[in-house]
């Protein structure tokens, strides 16, 4: 996929680049900011912002970037914080979106999950531990996928892509076998699933084991004996109901209170009746009132409307109240205005407005009366309810009266009964536990079992999946003959004996003529030669083949550790050719940016910056 920077810009400082499809490069003297130009270029593209220097830290704001990603550009802001859920404001020609950095809340849309949708590269999760099917799982990030595309440089003398730290090795090797179509993603879906079931088939084996320790060696662990005591306690609860309610009808019976209850209850059912009829009195009551404050509110305006016609509706003009001419009153007849010659509109005279607030005046009296009558009502239910209640309450003192001394004599037979039932209900409910516990633990059995069945589906997928047929093979074959044309065209010295240049096909790391890492590790020079001819053939691969791998490389210190004798500076000017001409036939699909403290003379023209004691990126 491609991806360009076209535009950075360190916002808080006055520090703005433009950058190339193709090859840019910075340079200039030690410590004058290059490395941290290419850290906050990654940072654009969704590293992590940690382990910068005080005077970045003090300096810079927001990393400010335009982003082609693919056809599409993007203008991306990052505020410049080590926080994982800082947002990133992130401005597209059809979206527009404020998502944190690299974590927020559950489910949530991250800027790194973003980039990697952007990008075409899948979410997946994969195993902490490769050879492990049981381990637990980690989410392979953008970091991971763009661990291809940077040669750090703290690392380009003394690794390969982080490769020496073991967590990092094993993401390293996830994202080479899904570069290259070895892990598919329904496989690691299929995985992924399987472990999860793993997992709970052991947390239910588990709690099985737990609920057969708990009950083993006691009477409970026989369950056929649990369900024959429930049953017993049961029925003896039953009994002891039926006792409850033969004492309470002998309470009733020897204390003579059956007709008292009955009583009571047509008390109560008065007192319910009268309770429901005041209720309705009362809001009536209030709407009433309502009512007549209503109709006073109109009887003052109409007062005011009749004292008012009384002074403004009969005026005699002298003079026209627009030029002051006199007026002769005689100049019209009786049915029209002798100051505008027109036929007066018909209004409402002043009996009728009288006539109107007598009206008002005869409801709001009769509105009265009602206020009156409801009033008189309330407190006669009132007075009528007072008076149940009274009698009620004789009638409750009378049965409890009665019933008390019964009751007295009865009281040890009474608690007795009690004490029972709440015995027998407290037995009950600990052996309906019990039971639960058997209940769970078939569950349990048979979730095992279910489980236990989609693990072999699970594996028959896995199995079938993985016997897809693959390009894996032939896409490292080429990966193979692209590293060993870069080593040539770069001019990496050879050893005495030299074997193959090849690709690890177990670890994925290059051998360099038959010599795994270990072997040529202590020449930094060499080292930084490999992983230069390494990085460059990944890219080309992934272009050839069209895999996911993003088309940009960023490399921070290239001829940092290789000498300056005659042969160093002919492979550094060789290494120069080489990024340029593929540069210029990959410009508008492979950007590649380069920090350096020497640039030969025909790679300056692709310096965008450049910096020395006195222009440090950062000024101190």
């Amino acid at each position: 996929m491609k991806v360009c920077i076209n535009k950075f810009s360190l916002m808080g400082t006055n520090r703005e680049f433009f950058l190339q499809p193709g090859l840019n490069i910075i340079t200039g003297s030690i410590f004058s900011g290059k490395t941290t130009l290419m850290k906050c270029l990654r940072g654009i593209l969704g590293s992590n912002l940690q382990d910068f220097s005080r005077e970045a830290r003090n300096n810079i704001t927001n990393l400010a970037g335009e982003v082609l990603i693919g056809n599409e550009i993007y203008q991306i802001i990052r505020p410049f914080v080590t926080t994982s859920d800082a947002k990133v404001s992130i401005a597209g020609e059809y979206e527009n979106q404020r998502l944190p950095a690299m974590r927020g809340k559950r489910e949530e849309q991250t800027y790194g999950t973003w980039l990697l949708d952007k990008l075409g590269l899948p979410t997946l999760r994969v195993l902490t531990a490769p050879t492990q099917a049981e381990s637990d799982t980690n989410l392979l990030s953008i970091n991971d996928y763009l661990m291809y595309c940077y040669l750090r440089q703290k690392e380009i003398d003394v690794n390969v892509f982080g490769h020496t730290d073991y967590s990092k090795n094993i993401k390293r090797k996830y994202v080479f076998e899904v570069l290259y179509g070895k892990y598919d993603v329904e496989i690691a879906q299929l995985q992924e699933q399987r472990v999860e079931t793993v997992l709970e088939i052991r947390r239910l084996k588990n709690y099985t084991k737990t609920i057969e320790e708990f009950l083993s060696g006691t009477a409970l662990e026989n369950r056929a004996s649990i369900i024959h005591n429930l049953t017993n306690i049961e029925h003896e609860i039953e009994l002891s109901h039926l006792d409850s309610e033969n004492l309470a009808n002998e309470i009733r019976q020897r204390t003579n209170t059956d007709e008292l209850r009955t009583n009571l209850l047509e008390i109560q059912q008065n007192i319910d009746e009268f309770r429901h009829n005041l209720q309705y009195e009362q809001y009536s009551l209030k709407q009433k009132q309502g009512l007549i404050a209503q109709l006073q509110t109109q009887s003052k305006r109409l007062t005011k409307s009749i004292v008012a016609s009384s002074y403004l509706l009969d005026f005699d003009f002298l003079s026209c109240p627009r030029c002051g001419s006199s007026i002769n009153t005689s100049r019209s007849n009786i049915d029209t205005c002798y100051l505008c010659l027109q036929h007066p509109e018909p209004q409402i005279s002043q009996n009728d407005l009288i006539a109107e607030q007598n009206r008002l005046d005869r409801q709001i009296s009769e509105t009265f009366e009602l206020v009156d009558a409801h009033s008189n009502a309330i407190a006669e239910i009132e007075s009528s309810i007072k008076q149940f209640e009274d009698a009620r309450q004789m009638l409750t003192d009378e049965i409890n009266h009665r019933s008390r001394r019964y009751v007295s004599e009865q009281a040890e037979e009474i608690a007795q009964l009690e004490q029972h039932r709440v015995e027998l209900q407290e037995q009950k409910k600990r052996l309906e536990e019990y039971l639960e516990l058997y209940t769970r633990q078939d569950n349990a059995i048979s979730g095992i079992e279910q489980l236990e069945s989609l693990i072999e589906e699970l594996d028959t997928q896995i199995d079938h999946a993985q016997s897809k047929v693959s390009e894996f093979e032939s896409y490292i074959e080429y990966l193979d003959d692209i590293y060993q044309i870069i080593l040539q065209e770069i001019q990496v010295p050879s050893f005495p004996d030299p074997g193959l240049s090849i690709i690890d096909r177990k670890t994925y790391l290059p051998i360099f003529e038959g010599r795994r890492f270990n072997e040529w590790q202590d020449s930094p020079g060499l080292t930084t030669m490999i992983n230069t001819a390494h990085a460059l053939a990944h890219q080309l691969t992934c272009l050839n083949f069209q895999l996911p791998l993003p088309n940009i490389l960023l490399i921070d210190g290239l001829s940092g550790n290789m000498g300056y004798k005659n042969e160093d500076l002919e492979r550094i000017e060789a290494i120069y050719n080489y990024v340029i001409k593929i540069s210029q036939e990959y410009r508008d699909q492979l950007q590649i940016i380069i920090a350096d403290n020497t640039v030969p003379e025909n790679a300056r023209q692709y310096v965008f910056a450049e910096f020395d004691d006195n222009n440090k990126l950062i000024p101190l």
